[in-house]
């Protein structure tokens, strides 16, 4: 359980830090001059920490397989899409379907960016996991 406290709160910085990010480059593409209001900040900090929360998904107390991993990325998907597309709701992002298609895919850009983000972090972590036991066990076999 304790990694994966670690990973919600990993996924909160990358998933705020890749939020703004993408907020930024539609940024550069906008007309609209008057800008974000000054509580955007926070808007991006209650979208990092709800949409962090669904990775208690992947929690299991049994490693699971492709199948289940599968259904549980399916389901996270959807949920931060629903957690998302309701927040932009209320609080005035968008006011048409085109504007809701707008956010649905930077969902899927910064959805896809935070999943690599990850991905690489676990092959660095299971990468020196994998050294540390090649050590261990040539430092084995050469006591006995």
């Amino acid at each position: 359980m304790k990694d994966t406290v670690r990973m919600v709160i990993s996924h909160f910085f990358i998933i705020t830090v890749c939020v703004m990010a993408a907020i930024g480059v539609s940024n550069l593409f906008s007309s609209d001059p008057t800008g974000y209001p000054k509580e955007f900040p926070l808007h991006m900090l209650l979208v990092g920490a709800s949409t962090a929360l669904p990775s208690f998904l992947f929690y299991s107390k049994k490693a699971l397989n492709r199948r289940r991993f599968l259904l549980r990325s399916i389901l996270h998907f959807f949920c931060i899409l629903t957690i998302v597309l309701t927040e932009g709701y209320f609080l005035n992002w968008y006011d048409s379907f085109a504007g809701a298609a707008v956010i649905a895919g930077m969902i899927v850009i910064v959805y896809a960016a935070v999943w690599i983000i990850t991905l690489r972090s676990n092959n660095k972590t299971e990468q020196s996991i994998n050294e540390a036991l090649k050590s261990y066990n040539a430092d084995a076999d050469d006591e006995k």
